[in-house]
């Protein structure tokens, strides 16, 4: 067996022992966003359309994907986990192949494990992993092409693209126009099918597609499933603020670990002793093996593009700079989010590139090193991958207690979210499933679609969320309590998320929904709640509290009510 099939099955091997253990884990789980999307995986089983039937702000491919899972494991989140376990082995394998385009076989396989181990998490969504694997299928793609030059290779990254855009519309953008360039200046023969093909054909079944999907729909919902218009997004920024950001962010990791070590070493000179204690020992390891990776990515990167223009690397020029030249374009290109919002996560687009350049220019400098430096910056590697997976492990260990576990049919998993957040969700289902009648529906707000999920209750509305920065018309909210009547409900979840100083989230009835608002005010009182500061700040994923309410029989006058204002922070 090849060196490169070997290291690719140690690829896999790592993926495997590094993610396996979390199918039965998830860091954090949010009744909002997560909701949307276990509820929504399950609708389009149940002949949903997205967009038309359920409000949705990705891409239409995922939610068949997941549902999948669903349809062969069952209704558990176990099973989405499965999913995504799948596409987080597929995305270290990509990544692996690109690598080994362009470095030995070793180096790919370290920068890939390296890759599993850091690359952040879409932590918020089950979507984006999928999109994020295809893209670097297209980067493998267009690297294998400036060898080989087979327009085959072009056409496959081409439908990459086509579905990366059926997962989130902006980065299938993206891809297209990088693979665009990449064919373009890899190769500069002509290709008139090829270039027919991405810059007509697939934009044109994007359009027909979306179009498809969104014809039904008035404008404003149109927005509110894909909010890249105008101040759809609540987070604005230039770049001259969200640039100087990142990298200021990038100095203080730099500087971090440069402190971590020297508040390490005067200690144990003084006495060396505190060594013969393991946990000691372990941080010291870390501390020490963390700082000596940034000399080294940034040694390498200026040792490798000085070796570049050398004599010695001539015939790897050509190659070299138009991998670099891919290499940046996604990296850049993948920055648009992040660059207009600020928002940290959506570097996490651009990071795997950013990862992948400084494993190139660390192989690209050792190829001309001495062996003892090569197998010293080999090690430091591979002791602090080792070091970082047990450490995994010992967290993950740690984090599965009773007191973190979904015990209802359809969790069956442990969460990292604090206990009386379990609680209050474990407690709250275990309400619901008692108190609602068969078949009987209940209306969550302002975006607790978890409930729906958990109670096997499809929502009684199109409309899964209520926020300041959905910008809900009061036609809209005509049309939700239309559809509370007709589906008859009785009862409405309302969590503590109702009021928030978050950006773009407001106060219920006060800066958004004062129709839904009135309507809830006038027909529902409080019967049961559970949970939560109401004091403080509602959180994402912590600090969650809900009140349920129940249709009255008499409709009260909201002017003369001294009961529940939701306006106010309330305290039950």
């Amino acid at each position: 067996m090849s060196s490169k099939k070997t290291f690719l099955l140690l690829t896999v091997f790592a993926a495997i022992l590094f993610g396996g253990p979390h199918l039965g884990f998830q860091d954090n789980l949010a009744q909002g966003d997560h909701g949307r999307d276990l509820y929504t995986f399950e609708q389009v089983l149940h002949g949903k359309l997205i967009y038309k039937d359920i409000w949705w702000v990705y891409g239409p491919l995922m939610p068949y994907y997941y549902g999948l899972f669903y349809l062969i494991f069952g209704f558990k989140i176990t099973s989405i986990l499965l999913g995504k376990f799948i596409l987080n082995i597929l995305g270290g394998v990509f990544f692996y192949l690109a690598a080994g385009v362009l470095m030995p076989a070793s180096w790919a396989f370290l920068a890939s494990y390296y890759f599993l181990q850091t690359q952040q998490d879409f932590f918020f969504t089950y979507n984006h992993i999928g999109a994020l694997t295809l893209t670097l299928a297209v980067f493998w793609l267009l690297l294998r092409y400036i060898d080989e030059k087979k327009l085959r290779l072009g056409f496959w990254a081409l439908a990459c693209c086509f579905i990366i855009g059926l997962i989130k519309i902006n980065f299938g953008i993206t891809a297209l126009m990088v693979t665009l360039l990449g064919i373009a200046t890899s190769d500069m023969t002509k290709k008139k099918s090829f270039y027919v093909c991405g810059i007509l054909m697939v934009p044109v079944l994007w359009l027909a597609l979306y179009g498809f999907l969104l014809k039904d729909l008035t404008s404003y919902e149109v927005h509110q499933c894909l909010a890249y218009f105008g101040d759809d997004q609540p987070h604005h920024r230039t770049p001259w603020e969200t640039i100087p950001y990142y990298l200021m962010q990038h100095w203080l990791t730099f500087d971090h670990h440069w402190l971590n070590l020297k508040n390490l070493i005067p200690p144990l000179l003084r006495r060396p002793s505190v060594f013969l204690n393991p946990l000691v020992l372990w941080i010291s390891v870390v501390v020490i093996l963390n700082f000596l990776t940034h000399p080294i990515i940034h040694g390498s990167t200026v040792a490798g593009f000085v070796l570049s223009f050398s004599k010695k690397f001539n015939e790897h020029r050509r190659k070299f700079w138009l991998a670099q030249m891919i290499l940046w374009s996604f990296f850049v290109l993948n920055f648009h989010e992040f660059v207009v919002s600020g928002v940290w996560y959506r570097t996490f687009w651009s990071m795997p590139f950013g990862l992948f350049f400084s494993f190139l220019m660390i192989s690209t400098a050792v190829a001309f090193a001495p062996r003892w430096l090569r197998y010293t910056i080999g090690g430091i590697w591979i002791g602090l991958l080792t070091i970082w997976t047990i450490i995994a492990f010992v967290v993950l260990k740690n984090s599965c207690t009773p007191d973190k576990f979904l015990n209802m049919p359809r969790g069956q998993i442990y969460v990292g979210n604090e206990k009386a957040w379990v609680n209050t969700v474990n407690t709250v289902t275990a309400y619901l499933n008692q108190n609602l009648q068969k078949d009987e529906l209940f209306f969550a707000l302002p975006y607790d679609c978890l409930y729906y999920y958990l109670t096997a209750r499809p929502s009684p509305t199109r409309q899964l969320i209520f926020f300041d920065h959905i910008k809900i018309p009061p036609q809209q909210e005509i049309s939700v309590i239309r559809e509370l009547e007709k589906n008859k409900v009785n009862y409405i979840l309302v969590s503590n998320r109702i009021a928030s100083h978050e950006i773009g989230l407001g106060v219920f009835g006060k800066t958004y929904c004062p129709l839904l608002y009135q309507y809830i005010l006038q027909n529902f009182r409080p019967i049961y709640h559970y949970g939560g500061n109401w004091q403080a700040e509602p959180g994402w994923a912590n600090n969650h509290g809900v009140i349920i309410f129940k249709r009255s029989l008499v409709t009260k006058n909201p002017e003369h009510d001294s009961g529940l204002r939701f306006s106010d922070t309330y305290v039950p």
